[in-house]
């Protein structure tokens, strides 16, 4: 722990004038008070002996150091600077001893005396408070528990570090914060919060590195200009107080870790130009993925099982709707004469007495049948059959030479001998 500090010695009771003593101290280890320092009501040192003027200088440090002025090493790195404590011992006035006030110099603070004044006046309390079970803090006196100061009186309001902060092991009445990565080049000012000394600045990692005029990351001081030169492929940073990696055309939703180097976000992957896009799984077809996992359509288009589909308004009869406003038709059918999106069954083949109504597929008409030899041609269905003739038409014979139909049956098809 380094300080300056001036010991100002009266040169005696009755004489107004002073001499002043100015010393810089390193403290490697503690220094006890008692029994040769202590400090009176009025915040003035007390001591007697031979050796006083030594004993003085060595009081004035230990009480600098008493109070703070040695901080052990925690995660975040450590400072440490001594400050004076007027009422660490109080004893009354005794006769034959010297009182001598101890002072700060009036030399001007450094960069780095003002940055850890100031920060550390910021640093938050970390104290919080909680409430425990009385019983656990105090021993029952004839079974008799006292009521505590929380919101029962069974319970007690006490002091805790809250999250984030942990106990000082020199003051238990303070709670200093944590930060889980050593804060390098800089101070922990709360949970996982570095503060970066002076001429030294957070980079996009969260690291103090240094800048003008004490270097440049990865760049160069122009000492002049107070201004940092990047190498090549490196740019500087918004700040202009240190360089970064460039990325041409940028990331988008991502991080620039290396020089022409993306690192995409959780959702999101490199294009073909390196540029970080949205992903969403499987694809949009005809579609665009605008954030990730979520498609936006094109116009003539709509989201459908697989993605975005096309949009045919009439439907697509025996067919596929291809594109916006287009049907594709099916093997065995064709766009029909009328159009409107129907597709057709066509046949190798004409369907005698009978509709095409599948591919190389034949309906026949009321009153036909499919000839079994010719999958293409219905013939005439006489249910009855035609005795003496043939089946001209559904339900129709017609009698062989020296036959006639039987007129004695009214609709009568059978045909008999002609008389």
């Amino acid at each position: 722990v380094k300080s300056d500090n001036s010991i100002i010695v009266p040169r005696g009771k009755n004489t107004s004038s002073t001499r002043v003593v100015s010393f810089k101290f390193t403290l490697a280890i503690n220094v006890p008070l008692n029994p040769y320092c202590a400090v009176d009501r009025r915040g003035s040192f007390k001591m007697s002996g031979k050796y006083s003027a030594l004993i003085l200088a060595i009081c004035g440090v230990a009480v600098l150091a008493q109070d703070g002025g040695v901080k052990s090493w925690r995660k975040g790195g450590s400072a440490s600077h001594g400050h004076m404590v007027m009422n660490q011992t109080v004893v009354e006035d005794q006769p034959g001893s010297t009182m001598v006030d101890l002072h700060r110099g009036n030399d001007s603070q450094s960069a780095l005396d003002r940055f850890m004044n100031k920060t550390k006046t910021a640093i938050p309390t970390g104290v919080c408070f909680e409430e425990i079970p009385t019983i656990s803090l105090v021993k029952p006196n004839n079974g008799l528990i006292p009521a505590g100061n929380g919101s029962d009186p069974s319970l007690s309001r006490v002091q805790v570090c809250c999250k984030g902060f942990e106990r000082n092991v020199h003051n238990f009445r303070k709670c200093d914060p944590i930060c889980e990565q050593p804060c390098f080049n800089g101070l922990c000012v709360g949970p996982n919060t570095c503060s970066c000394y002076p001429d030294f600045v957070q980079n996009r990692e969260g690291k103090c590195v240094p800048t003008c005029p004490i270097g440049c990351d990865n760049g160069v001081c122009d000492l002049d200009l107070r201004r940092c030169t990047c190498k090549e492929g490196f740019e500087l940073d918004k700040s202009g107080l240190f360089c970064v990696p460039g990325c041409k055309g940028g990331c988008g939703v991502g991080r620039c870790v290396a020089v022409n180097t993306c690192v995409c976000e959780e959702g999101y992957t490199p294009d073909e130009d390196g540029l970080c896009v949205p992903k969403c799984e499987g694809g949009c077809g005809a579609g665009d993925c605008i954030a990730p996992g979520v498609c936006q359509c094109r116009p003539g288009y709509e989201k459908g099982d697989e993605g975005c589909e096309p949009i045919c308004s009439n439907g697509c009869f025996n067919g596929l709707c291809t594109a916006p406003e287009v049907c594709s038709c099916k093997p065995g059918y064709a766009m029909g004469p009328s159009g409107n999106n129907k597709c057709e069954a066509t046949c190798e083949r004409p369907c005698l007495n009978g509709d095409c109504t599948g591919p190389n597929t034949c309906t026949c008409h009321r009153g036909y049948v499919l000839d079994e030899t010719n999958q293409f041609k219905c013939l005439a269905h006489c249910p009855n059959g035609c005795p003496n003739g043939v089946c001209s038409g559904p339900n129709m014979c017609l009698c062989n030479a020296g036959f006639i139909k039987d007129r004695s049956l009214k609709g009568s098809q059978a045909c008999v001998k002609r008389v």
